[in-house]
Protein backbone atom coordinates (compact mmCIF):
# COMPACT_ATOMS: atom_id res chain seq x y z
CA UNK A 1 0.00 0.00 0.00
CA UNK A 2 1.23 3.48 -0.83
CA UNK A 3 2.47 5.47 2.13
CA UNK A 4 1.22 8.88 0.98
CA UNK A 5 -2.36 8.14 -0.08
CA UNK A 6 -4.86 10.92 0.39
CA UNK A 7 -8.63 10.53 0.46
CA UNK A 8 -10.41 13.49 -1.14
CA UNK A 9 -14.07 13.96 -0.27
CA UNK A 10 -15.60 16.69 -2.42
CA UNK A 11 -18.75 16.92 -4.50
CA UNK A 12 -17.18 19.56 -6.75
CA UNK A 13 -15.22 18.06 -9.67
CA UNK A 14 -13.27 21.32 -10.04
CA UNK A 15 -12.22 21.41 -6.38
CA UNK A 16 -11.40 17.71 -6.42
CA UNK A 17 -9.23 18.17 -9.53
CA UNK A 18 -7.47 21.17 -7.97
CA UNK A 19 -6.66 19.27 -4.79
CA UNK A 20 -5.62 16.13 -6.70
CA UNK A 21 -3.22 18.08 -8.94
CA UNK A 22 -1.74 19.94 -6.01
CA UNK A 23 -1.17 16.75 -4.07
CA UNK A 24 0.39 15.12 -7.12
CA UNK A 25 2.92 17.98 -7.19
CA UNK A 26 3.86 16.89 -3.64
CA UNK A 27 4.30 13.23 -4.68
CA UNK A 28 1.01 12.12 -3.14
CA UNK A 29 -1.53 9.85 -4.71
CA UNK A 30 -5.19 10.53 -4.12
CA UNK A 31 -8.36 8.50 -3.99
CA UNK A 32 -11.94 9.63 -4.45
CA UNK A 33 -15.13 7.64 -3.97
CA UNK A 34 -18.40 8.33 -5.81
CA UNK A 35 -20.43 9.06 -2.67
CA UNK A 36 -20.10 9.74 1.04
CA UNK A 37 -21.23 6.26 2.09
CA UNK A 38 -18.48 4.56 0.05
CA UNK A 39 -15.92 7.02 1.43
CA UNK A 40 -17.07 6.25 5.00
CA UNK A 41 -16.70 2.53 4.29
CA UNK A 42 -13.20 3.09 2.89
CA UNK A 43 -12.23 4.99 6.04
CA UNK A 44 -13.18 1.95 8.10
CA UNK A 45 -11.43 -0.59 5.85
CA UNK A 46 -8.47 1.13 4.22
CA UNK A 47 -5.56 3.31 5.33
CA UNK A 48 -4.84 6.93 4.40
CA UNK A 49 -2.16 9.33 5.54
CA UNK A 50 -4.31 12.39 4.81
CA UNK A 51 -8.08 12.88 4.51
CA UNK A 52 -9.34 16.09 2.90
CA UNK A 53 -13.05 16.88 3.31
CA UNK A 54 -14.67 19.75 1.41
CA UNK A 55 -17.51 20.74 3.72
CA UNK A 56 -20.00 21.72 1.05
CA UNK A 57 -23.60 20.53 1.23
CA UNK A 58 -24.49 17.96 2.56
CA UNK A 59 -22.59 19.19 5.60
CA UNK A 60 -24.03 16.86 8.27
CA UNK A 61 -23.03 13.70 6.38
CA UNK A 62 -19.54 15.06 5.80
CA UNK A 63 -19.14 15.90 9.49
CA UNK A 64 -20.09 12.29 10.27
CA UNK A 65 -17.38 11.22 7.84
CA UNK A 66 -14.85 13.44 9.65
CA UNK A 67 -15.88 11.83 12.94
CA UNK A 68 -15.39 8.36 11.41
CA UNK A 69 -12.00 9.40 10.09
CA UNK A 70 -10.95 10.63 13.52
CA UNK A 71 -12.04 7.33 15.07
CA UNK A 72 -10.72 4.89 12.45
CA UNK A 73 -7.72 6.77 11.05
CA UNK A 74 -6.02 8.04 14.18
CA UNK A 75 -2.68 8.46 12.40
CA UNK A 76 -4.11 10.38 9.44
CA UNK A 77 -3.99 14.14 9.10
CA UNK A 78 -7.58 15.36 8.60
CA UNK A 79 -8.21 18.66 6.81
CA UNK A 80 -11.60 20.29 6.30
CA UNK A 81 -12.21 23.01 3.72
CA UNK A 82 -14.88 25.65 4.22
CA UNK A 83 -17.74 26.26 6.65
CA UNK A 84 -15.38 27.90 9.17
CA UNK A 85 -18.01 30.19 10.68
CA UNK A 86 -20.49 27.32 10.93
CA UNK A 87 -17.92 25.11 12.66
CA UNK A 88 -17.05 27.84 15.15
CA UNK A 89 -20.67 28.72 15.87
CA UNK A 90 -21.93 25.15 16.28
CA UNK A 91 -18.71 23.63 17.64
CA UNK A 92 -19.52 20.73 15.33
CA UNK A 93 -15.93 19.45 15.43
CA UNK A 94 -15.21 20.22 19.08
CA UNK A 95 -14.79 16.49 19.76
CA UNK A 96 -12.05 16.22 17.09
CA UNK A 97 -9.57 18.97 17.99
CA UNK A 98 -6.76 17.73 15.76
CA UNK A 99 -8.71 18.44 12.57
CA UNK A 100 -7.03 21.20 10.59
CA UNK A 101 -9.51 23.71 9.18
CA UNK A 102 -8.96 25.67 6.00
CA UNK A 103 -11.54 28.40 5.41
CA UNK A 104 -11.35 28.35 1.63
CA UNK A 105 -9.89 26.24 -1.18
CA UNK A 106 -7.72 29.27 -2.03
CA UNK A 107 -5.75 28.70 1.19
CA UNK A 108 -5.22 24.98 0.61
CA UNK A 109 -2.06 25.18 -1.56
CA UNK A 110 0.18 26.22 1.35
CA UNK A 111 -0.88 23.32 3.55
CA UNK A 112 0.84 20.39 1.79
CA UNK A 113 4.13 22.21 1.67
CA UNK A 114 3.95 22.96 5.40
CA UNK A 115 2.71 19.75 6.89
CA UNK A 116 1.97 16.99 4.43
CA UNK A 117 5.23 16.47 2.59
CA UNK A 118 6.66 14.33 5.39
CA UNK A 119 3.42 12.69 6.53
Amino acid sequence: MEQHRTLIVSDSPDRRYFIKCHLKNHDRSSVHYPNIMSARKAIRLDSFSVIVVDLSIPTREKLALVSDAYTHQSEAKIITIGKGEYLEKTEALAAVPSVERVNSIEFFPDKPAQGLADS
